[in-house]
């Protein structure tokens, strides 16, 4: 069962031995024996540090360009320094095949931690790309003890060296978002909204609308995306691996992305086969545009045809439509906002381009072209085979950091906040969950006392 699958609830483990052996067993035994099983399938929690080094050693032969950064702390006993050994503090991971991937995805980079399980507190780095289809692909990696301000600067410059050293990277990390393209109404439901009050008023006002606006993303540089998308990245490719020793986390990410690899490769291929020549999911999206297009009315402005008035027609059944855009081929916006925000045409360019038979498709950014998508997934991948193979280490044996062992109780967050999180001023008050009062809890409810 832990083989399969390493994060497996407990809770079915005790299903699990009371079905098919009929003993119930208690919580705390069976994740002690989830814990076992885990050492015995994947290996010691301590030796698993030590293996670290050999192993990433060993996967640069089978995949050469690799990159990894471990970095360490010095060893003491007693006071003295102990040259045989060092500490872990942290480390960088990355493929060459996702680095390559990256140059055929669209140009950002999604950036956030999650949590690890296990003996020792650690937090998983990921930096994810996004391809035409809105496939999250995981370019790199990194274990580290927290995320804090110097290890986060760690991460995005091992991104700078070893992932990419194109300039103008949309980076992303995890902020609420402001989805509307349209900067008319977006001003207007923003001023509507800090109506409700002063304090929020002045919150809001502090964050720079481009941080968390798309329509004041006036370079499209997020092609729409606002918040990253790690549930999906760590439900798709590292299920199960946060419960596991470091070595093993390691390990396993090169096995799922060779799976992925395989898996997007082949449907991408499959679209190319048919004759397709775009995404199928951006295709989707873009047929809708097309559909809408056709009830539009358009008015040219100029001898060259390229800027355009756009009128939506009036939905009666819905009382939706009937706005005036104005359009730029030229300067490729509209002022809707989403043909600058997605690159590719919305329902007003391409009835405006139809007007004057203009091709739209010239205008849809490379990333949406299904021949990226075959370069995204063209790595190859290698087995690593047998790891008696790996020769042993000739440097210092690293061990893990002891203070960072986990203990009883639930852990602190250690995510950093920022002005997205929490409104300055604003408590956080207690609110129960029998009758939903703030200013106690559910074991301190009065109501639910009285009723027992």
């Amino acid at each position: 069962m832990i083989r399969e699958e390493p994060s497996v609830k407990i809770g079915l483990i005790q299903e699990r031995i009371a079905s098919s052996l009929g003993f119930h067993i208690s919580y705390r035994k069976a994740w002690k024996s989830k814990q076992k099983a885990i050492v015995r399938v994947f290996g010691d929690w301590d030796e698993s540090y030590a293996f670290l080094p050999r192993w990433l050693d060993y996967m640069l032969l089978f995949s050469p360009g690799s990159a990894y950064k471990l970095d360490v702390n010095e060893h003491r006993i007693d006071g003295r320094l102990d040259g045989s050994h060092k500490v872990f503090k942290r480390v960088f991971w990355t493929f060459k095949q996702c680095c390559d991937a990256f140059n055929y995805c669209k140009p950002m980079l999604q950036i956030d931690g999650t949590h690890l399980y296990g003996k020792y507190r650690r937090t998983l780095m990921i930096a994810t790309a996004v391809d035409g289809n809105n496939y999250v692909l995981p370019v790199a990696f990194a274990v580290v003890s927290c995320e804090n301000i110097d290890n986060w600067s760690w991460f995005l410059a091992m991104l700078r060296i070893h992932v990419t050293q194109k300039d103008g990277i949309c980076l992303i990390s995890d902020r609420h978002a402001g989805y509307t393209t349209s900067r008319l109404d977006f001003d207007a439901g923003l001023e509507k909204f800090k109506e409700s009050s002063p304090q929020i008023a002045a919150w809001i006002d502090r964050i720079p609308k481009e941080k968390w606006s798309i329509s004041y993303d006036a370079e499209g540089r997020r092609f729409g995306h606002m918040t990253t998308n790690l549930s999906e990245c760590v439900n798709k490719v590292l299920k199960g691996a946060r419960n596991l020793p470091i070595t093993s986390l390691v390990r396993i990410t090169y096995a799922r992305l060779n799976e992925y690899f395989l898996a997007h490769g082949q449907e991408a291929r499959e679209e190319m086969d048919k004759g397709n020549r775009f995404a199928k999911v951006f295709w989707v999206e873009y047929v809708k545009n097309q559909q809408n297009a056709a009830t539009h009315f358009v008015t040219s402005y100029d001898r060259q045809k390229t800027r355009f008035e756009v009128q939506e027609s009036y939905n009666q059944r819905t009382h939706r439509g009937g706005k005036k855009w104005w359009v730029s081929l030229q300067d490729r916006a509209c002022q809707c906002g989403e043909f600058t925000a997605f690159r590719y045409p919305c329902s007003h360019v391409i009835a405006a381009c139809k007007s004057v038979n203009h091709d739209p498709l010239q205008y849809i950014d490379p990333a949406y072209s299904a021949s990226y998508q075959c370069q995204v997934y063209s790595g190859q991948w290698y087995p690593i085979g047998n790891e008696d193979f790996i020769p042993p280490s000739q440097g210092p044996t690293i061990l893990p950091d002891v203070s960072l062992r986990r203990k009883k109780g639930r852990p602190r967050s250690t995510r950093i906040r920022n002005e997205m999180d929490q409104r300055e001023g604003v408590s956080q008050q207690v609110r129960c969950g029998y009758c939903r009062v703030v200013g106690h809890d559910r074991r301190r409810c009065p109501s639910r006392l009285q009723g027992n």
